[in-house]
């Protein structure tokens, strides 16, 4: 018997107002898999994000996460499921340090003397020992997404959903958080929202491309990137 999806969507439908963001949007993410969702400014992929992590309650529709429904759950109570978020907007304490930051992080789920270990494999798994210490409000943009990883790591999830997570990165930052997001993928399964194409093509092997609320296609990375369709409505001149 083929084990549960981790990730469920069945019939999602968003509307703001008269207007249908996301429409009838079914989705399946098995365990340790890792799905990118792309589509243009407008298609439906960052509502369809919110939906899943809390943070709108479909007009209709069901998602099942880790085997608990999970529609109209706030994001605090979708997290202690064993689900790592990392919104846009970071959700970081700026005046605290980065080991503060990851510490808390795992204090959540575990006693202190466990979070105390997990906070500093963390840190040593991100190489962040010459940060630990600072406080997130003097670190550079790049840096603290680094943190943010960390602070995901530390909840130990099974699921791991990132909206952007290459937004403002430098080159070599981004090639810094694909080795980490290969790495989280070892241990759970992924959904992440992301425009930058390279870094797309280097940890997706299946991408569910949205256009106008719905989804478009659903397939390999090359099959994707070749499609006429989807060059036409999304990649044009980035090809």
């Amino acid at each position: 018997m083929a084990a549960r999806p981790i990730l469920e969507a069945y019939g999602v439908t968003m509307r703001f107002e008269g207007v249908t963001a996301l429409e009838n949007v079914d989705f399946q993410l098995g365990a340790r898999e890792l799905r990118c969702l792309i589509g243009p400014n407008g298609a439906g992929k960052s509502t369809f994000f919110k939906c899943v992590t809390g943070l709108h309650v479909p007009t209709e529709g069901q998602v099942h996460i880790l085997g608990h429904e999970t529609t109209g759950m706030p994001p605090h109570w979708i997290a202690g499921l064993g689900v790592g978020i990392k919104t846009q907007v970071p959700s970081v304490m700026q005046e605290l340090t980065a080991r503060e930051n990851i510490w808390l992080a795992a204090r959540r789920r575990n006693p202190a003397r466990v979070a105390n270990r997990i906070a500093a494999d963390t840190l040593d798994r991100l190489e962040l020992g010459d940060i630990a210490d600072a406080t997130l409000a003097t670190l550079a943009h790049g840096k603290r997404q680094l943190v943010e990883f960390g602070i995901v790591l530390a909840g130990q999830p099974k699921l791991i959903l990132l909206d952007e997570p290459a937004a403002g990165l430098t080159a070599d930052e981004v090639e810094r958080a694909i080795g980490i997001i290969r790495e989280m993928n070892e241990t759970a399964a992924m959904v992440i929202v992301e425009h930058d194409m390279h870094f797309v093509r280097a940890i997706a092997d299946t991408i569910t491309v949205f256009h106008r609320g719905r989804v478009l296609m659903e397939a390999h990375v090359d099959t994707v990137m070749n499609d006429p369709t989807v060059r036409d409505v999304y990649l044009g001149k980035q090809q």
